[in-house]
């Protein structure tokens, strides 16, 4: 066994006695393949799991393992059968399986209760019957082929868990069962995705070379190790060249910053014992620290580019590895926050973690990148107000064309949230979270925001006043990053324009102005915001039809629209807490509007302001508040590019912010 010692097999068998809760919950996670019979495909048949989603709700169908012809929405009741859902069903038994046979590993390991060691064993024999038949597929965007599921990505999951179970249970099976599974399926899975892995910086890259790395540590294959850790696009290479200066991974969403760390973790438990462990590097607790800074209020994750709400769910646990080998009080915050509300009986704090964890606090300060760098800005308040300022670079697939983005929240509700995704299967992927009109910033000619690189022009603070300023200048010199994409954007309508967003963030509200040059006349420019709760206050515009035909104002309804003569303000109500829009008019037209929430089953509230001429200076204020607005008058003054805004504060005071 390479991935423990015996002296961890001893303390982890001792520790079994005395976290009798964990081993009870590891038992029940793998009971439902444990009490049936096993159940594998025969051919390469599995589809890829994110169709497993209502077109119309954008929520994951109900998984019932006994019937693969019936697959339920839980939000509408809609059932669906045929395909993709009756191949994804078989995508998804694939991972329920080598998800359990992992897990009835460490069940054997740590209780020595040989059901377990006898089920993963048959599941593993089971589809080494099979394996190499398996037919080629798959045609997913973005991704390589697969044979036990439809991309490569799959197939490395599934290869990667069979050989962390075969590790563990080597010396359970007999000298021809071992001599089975590494011939049927796991030497040949290895060849298959050395075949498949891409010249690139990616996610599915470290992935990939995760699981060749163990089945090459396994069989002492050098080549595989070779190729998948030290060659170019290797593990290391991965590590090295994907994080930013900012310490985020490169493809800007939390989602796949820890899908990354998640697979160079299962590498570095598994080689932590062998020369080819790298679990000292500093970039792994630069990325692991990273998320302290970006904290929204009651711990939750941002949802930054691709990321929904299922991808970070699990993604807290990897502290426990990371805190127990590189320590840190950050690491440790992470860990105190997340045991307030649970019991500290996961499977990852049972295998990987410290025995007990000290207590520590950490006090939040307002986080930015240094000035001229890509990155963001993340700013607090009381009642729990924070705003995330996105002036980050281009992150290539999984990117939302959305550069100079805010997010904003206050009283514990997400006012103006960053929606996130859904699963990539669902039509309201690409056809409305993906792009950058569902978004809060300005979009050129209905059109996805070409890449660029956003960065930081200023961050003051005077007089109690932050000022944040950053640009997106799409005439200066860009490189793409090393990753495959897929053009979704018109560069042409980009390639002329800058765009420069300020903000002034006070304890009770804060301004914005968005400044837009070198756009082509004949373009609509919008500036696009989103609120959640009703609109109790709008303006008396007349109805329109719809806003567009395009994604993703196609998918907006109940439109009306109006000139900006002058101020204009809308309110926005959400359970107790109250938002107040102050909108500077000069001629523009100024749209309302109700989009899908995520998921979309609910609405959110649009203000969109439209304008034509290739130039626009657009200002708000924009406060909340859980009883009378904060704010009782705004006026906006602007002259040569500079915007003088006049603040009348509910209390009496007055203040000039000039942006």
């Amino acid at each position: 066994m390479i991935q423990f010692t015996k002296a961890q097999i001893t303390q982890l068998q001792k520790k079994g006695e005395l976290w009798p809760e964990a081993i009870s919950q590891l038992k029940e996670e793998v009971s439902e393949v444990m009490a049936e019979p096993v159940l594998v495909p025969e051919t390469g048949i599995a589809n890829w799991f994110l169709y497993y989603y209502c077109p119309k709700c954008s929520v994951q169908l109900e998984f019932n393992r006994m019937d693969g012809h019936y697959h339920k929405c839980p939000a509408c009741g809609q059932v669906f059968t045929g395909e993709p859902y009756d191949s994804t069903w078989w995508g998804i038994i694939n991972s329920r399986n080598y998800t359990a046979a992992f897990k009835m590993g460490l069940l054997y390991l740590v209780t020595k209760e040989e059901c377990y060691a006898k089920k993963a064993i048959s599941i593993m024999t089971e589809y080494s019957k099979y394996y190499k038949d398996y037919e080629v597929h798959g045609d997913i965007p973005y991704n390589g082929p697969g044979k036990s599921g439809a991309q490569t990505l799959d197939e490395a999951n599934f290869l990667r868990s069979f050989a962390m179970t075969y590790d563990l249970l080597s010396d359970a099976m007999t000298e021809a069962e071992q001599i089975f599974i590494r011939d049927g399926m796991l030497l040949p899975g290895a060849e298959f995705l050395m075949e498949h892995r891409h010249k690139q910086l990616h996610n599915h890259e470290v992935i990939i070379n995760s699981a060749i790395a163990i089945i090459g540590l396994i069989f002492h294959v050098d080549s595989y190790v070779n190729f998948s850790v030290y060659e170019p696009y290797g593990l290391l290479y991965q590590l090295e060249h994907g994080m930013l200066p900012n310490h985020m991974w490169f493809e800007g969403a939390f989602g796949y910053h820890f899908y990354a760390l998640t697979s160079f973790f299962a590498y570095e438990k598994f080689a932590l014992h062998t020369p080819h462990s790298h679990i000292s590097h500093p970039n792994y607790k630069a990325m692991m620290e990273l998320l302290v800074d970006y904290l929204e209020p009651d711990f939750r994750i941002p949802m930054l580019n691709d990321t929904n709400y299922g991808h970070t769910s699990s993604s807290l646990y990897l502290y426990e590895f990371a805190y127990r080998e590189m320590g840190g009080e950050k690491l440790l915050y992470i860990l105190n926050q997340l045991y307030k509300n649970e019991k500290r009986d996961n499977m990852e704090a049972f295998i990987y973690g410290v025995d007990e964890l000290s207590s520590c606090s950490h006090l939040f300060e307002n986080y930015h990148i240094e000035e001229g760098l890509s990155g963001n800005t993340i700013l607090r308040g009381s009642n729990g107000r924070y705003l995330l300022f996105k002036h980050d670079s281009y992150g290539g697939e999984h990117d939302h064309y959305d550069r100079l983005d805010i997010s904003y929240l206050a009283y514990g509700k997400r006012i103006s949230p960053d929606l996130g995704t859904t699963g990539y299967g669902a039509l309201m992927h690409y056809d409305y979270y993906k792009n950058t009109g569902s978004h809060n910033t300005v979009m050129i000619g209905e059109e996805n925001q070409a890449p660029v690189n956003a960065v930081l022009k200023r961050y003051e603070e005077l007089n109690g006043v932050i000022y944040a300023e950053a640009e997106a200048d799409w005439t200066a010199p860009y490189t793409m990053p090393d990753s495959f994409t897929i053009v979704q954007w018109k560069e042409e309508h980009y390639r002329s324009v800058k765009m420069t967003r300020k903000i002034a963030w006070t304890d009770d509200y804060f301004a914005e102005v968005f400044l837009v040059t070198g756009a082509d006349p004949d373009l609509a420019i919008d500036w696009v915001m989103h609120v959640s709760g009703e609109n109790v206050l709008t303006f008396n515009g007349r109805s329109a039809e719809g806003l567009s035909i395009k994604k993703p104002f196609k998918h907006l309804h109940s439109v009306q629209e109006t000139i900006a003569d002058g101020s204009i303000v809308t309110a926005y109500q959400d359970g107790e807490v109250t938002t107040h829009i102050f909108g500077y008019g000069f001629g523009q037209t100024v749209f309302s509007a109700k989009g899908p929430d995520n998921p979309s089953v609910s609405d959110i509230n649009y203000r969109i302001e439209r304008c034509f001429g290739g130039e626009a200076m657009f200002a708000h204020v924009i406060t909340s508040s859980d009883g009378a607005c904060k704010v009782d008058a705004v006026s906006f003054e602007a002259s040569d590019g500079i915007m003088m805004i006049h603040v009348k504060e509910a209390d009496g005071g007055e203040r000039k912010l000039m942006l």
